[in-house]
């Protein structure tokens, strides 16, 4: 019988579990109720618990790791709670967590599961698997205590990740993450008497005009690249005390940059400091972009997906850690259309099957020959 039902039901049943970082108990909630599935089906697994970030790492119990899926289960706030009680309408299952990322939870859990018991009716045991999984409970604020943590002793040959993507869409590329935050000062003075202060805001408006010409949107001709090229976004602006009556002698914002790897992070942040006159300028946070990297595995991957492409994305996901060691690998996923992190967030069924055949015939190729 294909897995599909039980992939959709065992998703179900994580949705139901509000793993937000907001309500840190329930992530831990959720890891023990996979935990707990893993128990009841004999299957040797290791949990991890990094500053309150629960992991679980299902490993064949042998030295060399040929391929490691990555998923998680932590998921984004809702402001509905209705978002976690899972819902089938017209073939898509919605729920918060539904495409980003609890199926892939799921369908990881249950292709393990399938392939240790072909193992063993063959009188093997988990320890002959050629793959195994990371399940991780802090993607959506980072990953550094679920797959940074574990990616620092793991080592597999190659990685699938999850968690974006879609059936005929091999992501090979993500654009990296730095986050900047901005201070800027002025002069207090009485709202009724302007010209005796320096107002902080116009100062950081007039810094933040002359950064927007470090990012220049492309010529017409280049729409076809879809916009692979760095970018800008202003946010979080504050300024003073909240007085109104008040020229604010304090202005501050955060600048969230998308970088590609025509750009050096370390540049950009020397030229944006350059280009300001009033403003202080910190690194917030770094991210490293996400290349896939040569690979035999990658190229037998694409041959058995059949009419698939390899494209790039604009958003970033946990495979940069992995990359980020050298290891080769892909962001594979289910279709979603578009749908994460939104009220309306869902699967589209009828992707997982396709997605789970490949994969299957992913790992029992590998098994047959050995690939480098």
């Amino acid at each position: 019988m294909h897995p599909e039902q039980e992939i959709v039901d065992l998703t179900k049943a994580l949705i139901r579990i509000p793993s937000v970082h907001s309500r840190p108990a329930e992530i831990q909630r959720c890891a023990d109720f996979i935990e707990a599935w893993l128990d009841q089906r004999n299957i040797a697994y290791e949990r991890r618990d990094i500053n309150g970030t629960p992991s679980l790492l299902v490993l064949p119990a042998s030295a060399r790791l040929p391929v490691l899926y990555m998923a998680h289960f932590d998921v984004v706030e809702a402001d509905d709670d209705n978002l976690f009680q899972p819902r089938e309408a017209a073939g898509r299952l919605y729920g918060r967590g539904a495409i980003d990322d609890k199926y892939a939870v799921a369908l990881a859990l249950v292709l393990f599961e399938r392939h240790l018991r072909a193992q063993q009716d063959i009188g093997g045991s988990q320890a002959d698997l050629g793959f195994g999984l990371l399940l991780t409970g802090d993607e959506e604020v980072g990953g550094a205590n679920g797959a940074g943590a574990a990616l620092e002793t793991l080592r597999p040959e190659f990685f699938v990740a999850l968690d974006g993507g879609g059936p005929k869409r091999i992501v090979t590329r993500e654009k990296g993450v730095l986050q900047l935050a901005m201070a800027t000062r002025g002069k207090a003075a009485h709202g009724a008497r302007p010209w005796l202060g320096i107002n902080a805001f116009d100062r950081l408006v007039a810094d933040y005009r002359a950064i927007q010409q470090l990012f220049p949107e492309p010529a017409a001709a280049d729409a076809a690249s879809e916009h692979w090229h760095k970018t800008l976004v202003l946010s979080n602006c504050r300024t003073g005390d909240g007085s109104v009556n008040k020229v604010p002698d304090l202005a501050t914002a955060t600048l969230d940059i998308r970088f590609t790897e025509a750009d050096d992070p370390a540049d950009l942040v020397a030229a944006i400091r350059a280009a300001v006159a009033h403003t202080e300028v910190s690194v917030h946070a770094q991210v490293p972009l996400f290349v896939s990297g040569a690979s035999d595995h990658l190229d037998l991957l694409i041959d058995l997906a059949g009419d698939v492409g390899t494209v790039s994305e604009h958003g970033s996901s946990d495979a940069r850690y992995p990359s980020a060691k050298g290891i080769p690998g892909v962001v594979w996923g289910a279709e979603g259309e578009m749908s994460q992190h939104s009220a309306e967030e869902h699967l589209v069924i009828d992707s997982l099957g396709p997605l789970y055949d490949t994969l299957h015939r992913f790992q029992t190729e590998l098994a047959g020959r050995e690939v480098r």
